[in-house]
């Protein structure tokens, strides 16, 4: 007999979990056990429970990893945006504008509900030769 098959089952089963590299399932593991135990869900359900939360948890790594790796540039508000590197900008003039767009009503299905950019805001123009990202 292998050194696998003299251990208890749970423990068999954890160690299963880590060598498959199912570490979410292996945190709920116990939790999903104990369910079983109340009778509160089926065998079925148990394994259907740590598959959909290791799924879950992967997803969201996928996720996290794509956007780290996509260096997206953050989006900024008025309310963040330094007015006194862009001096030929009137702050309150600005912030007007923005409070009359926000009061005609309804956006058409063409516009974002994220702020624009402070360099959309800026109007600045690049330097001769430059180019605007």
């Amino acid at each position: 007999m292998t050194l696998h098959a003299e251990l208890p089952l749970l423990d068999r089963v954890k160690r299963t979990l880590v060598a498959l590299k199912m570490p979410r399932a292996l945190e709920v593991f116990d939790a999903t056990l104990r369910g079983i135990e109340r009778s509160e869900m089926t065998a079925i359900q148990a394994i259907d429970t740590l598959l959909a939360e290791e799924l879950a948890w992967r997803e969201t790594r996928r996720i996290r990893t794509a956007l780290v790796m996509a260096r997206l540039s953050t989006m900024k508000t008025l309310a963040g945006f330094d007015f006194t590197f862009q001096p030929s900008l009137d702050r309150d003039r600005i912030f007007a504008l923005a409070d009359s767009a926000s009061s005609r009503g309804p956006r058409s299905s063409t516009s974002s509900d994220r702020p624009a950019p402070a360099r959309a805001i800026s109007g600045s123009v690049p330097a001769e030769g430059g180019m605007t990202p």
